[in-house]
């Protein structure tokens, strides 16, 4: 009788072994959902943060500038994995001037940067920083976006609208569709595929560089809607995201893009600016929102239909935490912002989800 039922018992453990599949958790899957902080070497309050981007898990940089000696001043700040770190070996460290959005471009780094009142391309290599001078002065510098072959600074001057591009070698103005006011960002893939969001006699427009010229791209904006951000990724796809106006009530919408056709949708985000929105290591759409705690974060993730929300660290006697850009760094994601305690001016802080 004992012979039987070991015999049935390990029937059973086969029968499961075979109907059941096996589960594999993919490193992203394994991402823990719950944000940390990290300490940030201190800057001069008030502190404006422009940009953060990744290489990977062990190198992503932070820009902006900080109020010193009743100036502004240029910041850097580097991840390596394990600490953020000032880095003041950039030219100009100790001068007027601001740091404004990077781009990694091969094996280089590129930034935008004023230094006391002239503009100029920052580039970080293994032999150290150069700068690429602009061609001219503007008046605004709206956005910046560079690629292997390829680099556009979008402002304006005294005529009206620039858009400047750089080959490498050197610059060339570039003329936009008629109708165009004012370009408010710009993205690039490749020097060949380039977008940008414009303000026109018509409304909102998405535009298209494809290596000979700008064109309408043709995309069927929502009405009474603006661009925040386009976000283009190696596979082709296209996401937008920006604010709709029904009623005097902006909505948050997305639209995402595959080549053939565009599907919009509308996230529980209120009005919030998708900006700092990135495609996380999960594989969903992360960017920071209006929290409804004065001492912590809060972060929205959207993946389809589905929208959650998570906040980040408790922050003793904070008034007011405010990440203003996220990257992904491997199987984690990195923010980078502002935070204000009590008494006290905004200073910097960052988080992590993962690691």
């Amino acid at each position: 009788m004992n012979g039987l039922r070991a015999f049935i018992v390990c029937l059973v453990v086969a029968c499961a072994a075979v109907v059941s599949p096996v589960v594999v958790v993919s490193p992203a899957a394994a991402v823990p959902r719950s944000w940390s902080a990290l300490p940030v070497p201190a800057a001069a309050p008030p502190v404006i943060v422009s940009d953060l981007a990744a290489r990977g898990p062990g190198e992503a940089w932070a820009t902006g500038y900080e109020y010193a000696a009743d100036e502004w001043r240029p910041i850097l700040y580097r991840w390596d994995g394990t600490t953020w770190s000032r880095d003041t070996t950039i030219p100009g460290a100790g001068e007027p001037g601001w740091l404004g959005k990077m781009q990694f471009v091969g094996e280089e780094m590129w930034i935008l940067h004023s230094r006391a009142g002239v503009v100029e391309i920052l580039r970080r290599s293994a032999g150290g920083w150069s700068a690429v001078p602009l061609p001219q002065e503007l008046w605004t510098y709206q956005d910046f976006a560079a690629v292997p072959g390829a680099a556009w600074v979008i402002g304006e001057d005294d005529t009206g609208l620039k858009v400047l591009r750089y080959d490498g070698s050197g610059w060339t103005t570039q003329s936009t569709p008629d109708g165009v006011l004012y370009l408010m960002g710009i993205t690039a893939r490749t020097a060949t595929d380039a977008w940008a969001w414009a303000d026109t006699d018509t409304g909102t427009t998405v535009l298209r560089w494809d290596g000979t010229a700008w064109r309408d791209a043709k995309v069927s904006l929502p009405p009474n809607s603006n661009v925040h951000t386009i976000m283009l990724e190696p596979s082709g796809r296209v996401t937008i995201g920006g604010s709709r106006y029904t009623d005097g009530v902006a909505r948050t919408y997305l639209m995402t893009g595959n080549g053939h056709a565009w599907h919009t949708t509308y996230p529980p985000l209120g009005d919030t600016d998708t900006e700092a929105m990135v495609r996380g290591p999960d594989g969903a759409l992360w960017l920071p929102v209006r929290s409804d705690r004065a001492f912590q974060s809060r972060y929205a993730r959207v993946d389809g239909l589905r929208t959650t929300f998570s906040y980040g660290p408790e922050r003793t006697n904070a008034i007011d935490v405010k990440p203003r850009a996220l990257a992904r760094a491997g199987s984690s994601l990195l923010s980078f912002g502002t935070v204000e305690i009590y008494g006290s001016k905004p200073n910097l802080m960052s988080e992590r989800l993962g690691g």
